[in-house]
Order: C-alpha cells, then structure tokens, then sequence
C-alpha cells in the first residue's frame, strides 16, 4: 500500500525534487496562463524597443544615411532572438515579464540556468510557435499585398500540446535545454522565535541531553511556535496534546508537564545550538514542583503547568539567526 501511495503523482501543479543530502524541496510549476502572460509582457517591450529604434533610424538617416538602416536591421535582429536569453542569463532566469508574473526558469533539478541553457531555450521557442497563420485567415487584408498572405502569425499549438504531455509543462525548448518555470515563491522568513522563560527553560533542562529532533518533528515544533500566538490558550494546549502524550513517554518525562509548554521546550532543544551549555549555567538553582491550583484548574489536565521558584530571569534577548526559516535546519542558531 505504501509503495502504491508514494506512486500517484500530485495533480496540483506541485513537483517535488529530492537533493543527493535526501532533502526534498517542492515547486509550483508555472501554468500556460501565466508563462503566456509573462511572453505578451516581454512581446509589449519588444515591441517598445523597436519602435524607439525605428525612430533612433529615422533621426541617424539624416546624417549617416543607408547605414542607419543596416543598425536597425542588426539590433532588430539581436532583439528578436536574443532578449530573452540575455535577461535569463543576467536576471537568474527571469525577463521582466516573468519577474511582473512572479515565474522563473530553472533548471530541472531546481538549480539556476547557466548562459547555454537560457539561450538554447529561447532560441527554439521557434518551434513551440508553429504551426503559423496567415492574416488573411482572420479578415486582415489590405489589397493585394503578399504580407498579408504569408504566414507569420504563431499559434503556439506545438508548445501547448507538448507542454500538457509532461508533469513540468515544459515546451521544447525546456526539454532540449532540460529547463522548467516554475513560480517564484518569495516567503518572508523568520528567525528563532525567543521562547525563552523560567517555566520552558526547566522544562528544557528536563529532556535527555540525548535529544535530537528529525526532520519532521523540527518542521512540527517550528511551525507550532510560530502558529501558537494566532491560538487561543485551550486551543493551544488541545493541539499540543496530541504530540506531548507519546513524547513525554519516549522521553521520560513527567506526565503532568503542560504540553503547550513542553513543545517550546523541545523547540528551544531543537534549534538552539548551545542549549546544553545555557542550561547548565541556569539550571542549578531551579526546584519544579507540581501543585494543583485553589482556583480554576485546566479542563482536562489534573496538573497546572509547571512552576519555577528560585530562578532570576533576564532581559529579553534578540535572536541571531534572523535568516532561518522555520522548520530548517535541525539544530538553529545561538541565541546570545
């Protein structure tokens, strides 16, 4: 069953790559709406380019003469085949109607183009146009003029039809330079969020020195901290719960620990490299005790969350990994 599950293929648009370190990073693939989109941009600006030029010829054939026209024949050239190319090379992937649509052109394993890459894609972007249309077909006519009965409108019908036949909408241009769009999820990341107090920092000195967080159990404790502000307190500690009853057991932990606690705790222990050492020196004069409060206990839990007596905390201190995401790596920064 499992090796039956791990074969369905996300239908969402979502491909998922694994790195040789066994980290796996997923991508949202770019749509034909939004790769179209990005082109007519570029087409726009194209298009602005060349009539600046046209004009820039106008004003150069005054004085240069028939020369003006074999520069703009050259740049009109350079222009058409090699504007994508040169923006992919320079922009990491992106022209400015991709950067407007928030795509970008990577390679397929995830990594950025190289210079031959981003020219081979967009020189065969030519047979992704076929197959062409005259203007006639559509009523442009204007007498008798051959423009208008040759075929220089793309359809882009080839680009569509082998773009729907893979996973990662690549036209054939991608497939030869063995490139994808994908979207350019830019996320605002977060460094360790300061769960430092007397309560969590006992609770912290309770774990085994032997703990070490995996993967998902890092990306869990992660996104927890950063999601429990937007929480209530009940529905704070009901989510926890769910993971603290299994750990506190594997653990050897106290039963009666507050599970809302004990999951900053593991946080704290997860990613704070020098936990063990800020431990030591603020542990010896910590006591825990358990009580039951006079007033109001917990729903559902026969203990109060722990108690710290003895300890003297300190000023709230800034964390010094402000470009960490949640969730990566294990083992965090250090918090000083």
């Amino acid at each position: 069953m499992a090796n039956l599950d791990n074969a369905i293929e996300p239908i969402d648009g979502t491909i998922s790559i694994v790195t040789p370190e066994n980290i796996t990073f997923r991508y949202s693939v770019a749509g034909p709406f939004q790769r179209a989109t990005a082109f007519f941009i570029d087409f726009l600006i194209r298009i602005g380019i060349i009539v600046a030029l046209l004009i820039a010829t106008a004003a150069l054939g005054q004085v240069v003469g028939e020369v003006s026209i074999g520069f703009f024949l050259l740049s009109n050239f350079v222009i058409n085949w090699f504007y994508g190319a040169v923006f992919e090379t320079y922009m990491n992937g992106q022209t400015p109607g991709k950067r407007m649509m928030g795509i970008r052109a990577v390679t397929v394993d995830g990594k950025p183009i190289n210079a031959m890459q981003a020219v081979m894609r967009n020189l065969i972007r030519t047979a992704d146009t076929y197959p062409l249309v005259t203007p006639a077909m559509f009523g442009i006519e204007f007498g008798d003029s051959p423009v208008f009965q040759s075929a220089i409108i793309p359809t882009f019908i080839m680009g569509l039809i082998v773009m729907s036949m893979n996973k990662r909408y690549q036209r054939i241009g991608d497939l030869v330079a063995g490139t994808m769009v994908i979207v350019d999820q830019r996320k605002a990341t977060y460094g360790l969020i300061d769960v430092r107090s007397p309560a969590i920092l006992q609770i912290a000195a309770l774990v085994p020195p032997t703990f070490r967080a995996d993967q998902e159990m890092s990306q869990a404790l992660a996104h927890f901290v950063d999601q429990r502000p937007r929480l209530s307190d009940a529905r704070r500690r009901e989510i926890a719960a769910h993971l603290t009853e299994p750990l506190s057991k594997e653990l050897g932990l106290p039963t009666h620990l507050d599970p809302d606690l004990l999951l900053q705790a593991l946080y704290y222990r997860a990613f704070v490299s020098d936990a063990q050492q800020e431990l030591a020196q603020l542990t010896p004069t910590a006591t825990v005790q358990y009580h039951t409060p006079a007033q109001q206990p917990l729903a559902g839990y026969g203990q109060a969350p722990v108690q710290l007596q003895g300890y003297r905390q300190a000023a709230p201190q800034p964390l010094q990994s402000p470009g960490r995401p949640p969730g990566r790596p294990r083992s965090g920064g250090t918090l000083r």
